[in-house]
């Protein structure tokens, strides 16, 4: 269980820093679990729950007021509150586009399709998506944006939540960053940098929550390889840590290059894991 624990805590510190912690999460369960890459896939997916709890509560007016946008039309006084439940509706869409195929593709090719597929060679194709994280965030640092959802256009909304959420769908695979690429996309459609930082961490609840139902239905989930008291504890640490983690991380994160850090850190796993993977391949 301690094992669990301390990726559990990962997960609670990794996912306010654009350097993927589902990739950070499997690359430490294939290499110290010793757990299938399948299991390790469903783990990352899981984890990410106790995390959103903790944006749900950070950004709760939020999204009390969100979810009031739903009911009838007395509640709907905040036309912003409006433009944001529809960012959240396109924005979900676009990520159901481009994640669903995704999940499948790599879930049964590179996690169950090939009995040849070990964890290193699953690791470098970890290391290899970090490396093209680590190229959008060098890209998204040099792009300031002024524009403010409240007095956006709702049809500019409405395409700029959707190209955004196929972005965001992307993340599925491990080792690309769900906000890197998010907040990246909001960036280059010329959103101002605090506007979009919120937006993605809005838009990241919605489809975490489905990407664990949809594990569970196709995938067999963490439920297969944990016990129940395990996943709960290893939720709830996620969430504590996530939660009281996420406001020094956050600003680190903003004065941190993390492109760098992502495409050193692919590169050096390639130099050291590649050479094993051959040598073993071979022998």
């Amino acid at each position: 269980m301690w094992e669990f624990i301390i990726i559990a805590i990962l997960q609670g510190l990794f996912e306010w820093l654009p350097i993927s912690s589902s990739g950070q999460v499997m690359i430490i369960s294939l290499g110290f679990l010793n757990i299938l890459p399948a299991e390790a896939f469903s783990l990352s997916i899981w984890l990410h729950l106790g995390t959103t709890f903790a944006v749900i509560i950070k950004f709760r007016k939020d999204y009390i007021n969100i979810t009031k946008a739903f009911m009838p039309n007395r509640f709907n006084s905040n036309p912003i509150d409006i433009k944001k439940r529809n960012w959240l509706i396109f924005s979900t869409i676009g990520t159901a586009i481009t994640a669903l195929p995704l999940y499948f593709l790599f879930k049964i090719i590179v996690v169950g399709g090939f009995t040849a597929v070990q964890g290193d060679l699953l690791t470098l194709i970890i290391s290899a998506l970090l490396i093209i994280t680590g190229i959008v965030l060098l890209r998204m640092k040099k792009i300031y944006g002024t524009k403010i959802i409240d007095y956006t256009q709702d049809k500019e909304i409405l395409k700029d939540s959707f190209i955004a959420g196929l972005f965001q769908g992307c993340a599925i695979l491990p080792g690309i960053s769900r906000s890197g690429f998010t907040i990246s996309t909001i960036l280059f459609e010329k959103y101002e940098h605090e506007n979009a930082l919120k937006l993605g961490f809005l838009m990241s609840v919605p489809v975490a929550i489905a990407s664990i139902i949809v594990d569970i239905l196709f995938g067999g989930s963490v439920f297969g390889i944990l016990d129940p008291l395990t996943i709960v504890i290893i939720t709830i640490v996620s969430f504590v840590i996530g939660y009281l983690s996420m406001e020094l991380l956050l600003r680190i994160s903003k004065k941190i290059q993390f492109g760098y850090f992502c495409i050193l850190y692919g590169i050096i796993a390639w130099l050291v894991i590649f050479p094993i993977f051959i040598a073993t391949g071979i022998s």
